[in-house]
């Protein structure tokens, strides 16, 4: 596939054989899958394919750390750790034709958008510059697999996230 990340800003209630089928293949190559968990609050769980064990699940937070109020409970099992990011009001590039009013030609094409297919790329965007910087540094081939597969990655976005000491 000749990429190192995939990510998935979409949801779906059912599990999907051609997506599944894709994530495996990913995940066989050392490709680290993101998705999005999902906009319906707790009302609902995450939506495939967020909630398989092989994908990341990304959640949405506001500019100040608090829940987004559409993302889901979060799930709980003791080998995942799923992330949150900014995914309320990201200022995102949008096409002119889409938007009302239509914005002068020296504007430029923006919206702000909410939700958990937003803050996805964040996270995946996190993991791109801990891989790159593997490369930059020629770090051993062991160490970079590590960083590719999906509890090792985890571990280290994790390690960047939370203050062990308090």
């Amino acid at each position: 596939l000749g990429v190192d990340i995939i990510t998935m800003s979409f949801g779906l209630q059912v599990e999907d054989a051609e997506v599944q089928k894709a994530i495996r293949e990913a995940v066989s190559k050392s490709i680290l899958v993101f998705a999005a968990a999902s906009n319906d609050g707790a009302n609902s769980g995450v939506t495939y394919p967020a909630r398989k064990d092989e994908v990341i699940c990304v959640y949405a937070m506001d500019g100040i750390g608090a829940p987004f109020e559409g993302s889901p409970t979060p799930m709980t099992t003791s080998s995942r750790y799923d992330f949150a990011a900014l995914g309320v009001a990201v200022k995102s590039a949008w096409p002119r034709k889409l938007l009302d009013p239509k914005p002068k030609p020296s504007e430029r094409s923006e919206r702000r958008m909410t939700g958990t297919s937003f803050a996805t790329p964040i996270v995946a965007g996190i993991a791109a510059c801990i891989i790159e910087f593997a490369y930059m540094k020629d770090f051993p081939d062991d160490l970079l697999e590590t960083l590719k597969d999906r509890q090792g990655m985890q571990k280290v976005i994790r390690g960047l996230m939370v203050d062990e000491k308090r």
